[in-house]
């Protein structure tokens, strides 16, 4: 298949937006955000933690006067509950003035919880949309939406989404997976919203239920979020191989900002920010938090405001998530640059003193053994909370049906030498069978950590 040059002019959501110089784009949310500064200093809470930042911002360096916000000062500001303030010392509206509550994952810690106004979900649902079209979804999409909880930034917000992208919706999620696998093929759904590993698993799952493969079925477009993965190579063709598919798109948000704010399009190169104007991206050095041009090649960590949100805002959120940038330019017409995440900061790991994320250890053993392997990997931690490794870091790796782990040892070998050589670090390779390793319908990380 050829893809076009240029894509046709109804398949963008927004244009308007979606083709505005980049520079200009963001210069215009910079005036949004006085605004926002404006509104914050009106409420108690938000006035103190804002006495340092300047009237009104005029540049990008303006802002490094804004203090930034940490997940763990939402956690804190709804740490205890006060009569009438569900959301805690960052809400901003009277509780009656609320039409929707949602809430983040709470993979990393206590959920978060978050409120809408009628303006707020709106806005949600048409910047959610944009990511939906962005990413495939349109007239004639018949979409099944796979995530089991209608409270988390994946559920709701993602339905109401897909709709407004004029996507028709199966929420198939939540039920068992014969039922699930029913809907699929008696619906003929041919878009498949899950995590990169919920998608390759419920593949096998589809066969054993159905006792055909999944190839058979009308699934051709897959959106994969909630994780990393649907970026790397291997990932994406063994989805592409598993459904039959044509396309892989990938998708990511945060419940604590706006739950998709980044999506691929048809030409593949990586996701274009799809949350303006209502949302204003920085990236970030980690460590000095001077920003970093949007080139490409450039790796920082995306830092997020909420432009518009009425209930409760976030100033200069750090996601933690690391960006590689991969183009300015893109066939397709939008103007956003393109990026892939590549990591986060927090799942940093240390082996003697070299740093080295999981994502990156992933990378390398499939590069070298993918032959043999599903891709669902994870490191054994003697703690939960162990960041350090003097030894070998032990990793498990899933093995496909067809091998086993003798014939995958050589492969597995030479991908802890790939490693040592390439990141510098050492890894031990556990090789277990396929199923081993849980994967879930939402928010799995397919490099993840676990304690044993």
């Amino acid at each position: 298949m050829t893809i076009p040059t240029v894509a046709p002019a109804e398949v963008l959501f927004d244009p308007a937006v979606e083709t505005m110089p980049w520079d200009r784009l963001q210069q215009a949310q910079l005036g949004a955000f006085t605004d926002l500064l404006a509104r914050l200093r009106t409420h108690d809470v938000w006035r103190a933690r804002l006495r340092d930042a300047p009237a009104s911002i005029k540049a990008l360096t303006d802002l490094s006067d804004v203090r930034m916000t940490m997940k763990e000062d939402l956690r804190a500001a709804q740490a205890e509950q006060r009569p009438g303030r569900p959301l805690g010392d960052f809400q901003l509206v009277e509780t009656e003035e609320l039409i929707q509550f949602t809430s983040s994952s709470g993979t990393t810690g206590t959920p978060v919880f978050f409120g809408l106004t009628p303006n707020d979900l709106e806005r949600w649902t048409s910047r959610i949309a944009n990511a939906y079209r962005t990413a495939g979804v349109a007239a004639g999409a018949r979409v099944a939406h796979t995530t089991g909880m209608a409270i988390v930034a994946g559920g709701m917000p993602y339905a109401d989404g897909i709709r407004a992208a004029g996507g028709a919706l199966a929420w198939i999620g939540g039920q068992t997976s014969s039922r699930m696998t029913l809907s699929l093929e008696r619906l003929q759904l041919n878009v498949l919203v899950g995590t990169a590993s919920f998608v390759t698993h419920f593949a096998r799952r589809c066969e054993d239920e159905l006792g055909r493969p999944a190839t058979e079925l009308s699934v051709r477009t897959i959106i994969a979020g909630g994780e990393p993965g649907a970026g790397v190579p291997h990932i994406r063709q063994g989805m592409l191989d598993a459904w039959g598919a044509t396309r892989v798109s990938e998708l990511m948000g945060l419940g604590d900002v706006l739950p998709a704010m980044w999506a691929e399009c048809h030409v593949g190169q990586g996701m274009h920010f799809t949350a303006a104007p209502d949302v204003l991206v920085e990236l970030v050095d980690p460590e000095t938090l001077a920003h970093v041009p949007w080139e490409p090649g450039a790796t920082g960590e995306a830092v997020y405001t909420t432009l518009t949100r009425e209930a409760s805002a976030v100033v200069r959120f750090r996601s933690r998530d690391q960006l590689t940038v991969t183009a300015v330019e893109c066939a397709c017409g939008r103007t956003s640059p393109t990026v892939r995440c590549v990591g986060r900061t927090d799942d940093m790991l240390i082996f003697k003193a070299m740093n080295v994320y999981p994502t990156a250890i992933r990378d390398v053993v499939l590069d070298v053994a993918s032959d043999h392997l599903s891709g669902a990997m994870r490191i054994r931690k003697e703690r939960a909370d162990q960041v350090r490794f003097d030894t070998p870091l032990p990793l498990q790796v899933e093995l496909r049906d067809d091998t086993d782990a003798s014939r995958a040892a050589e492969k597995l070998a030479a991908a802890e030498e790939a490693v040592r050589q390439l990141l510098r670090v050492r890894i031990a390779i556990e090789p277990v069978p396929i199923g081993v390793i849980p994967v879930g319908e939402y928010k799995n990380a397919l490099t993840y950590v676990d304690a044993e």
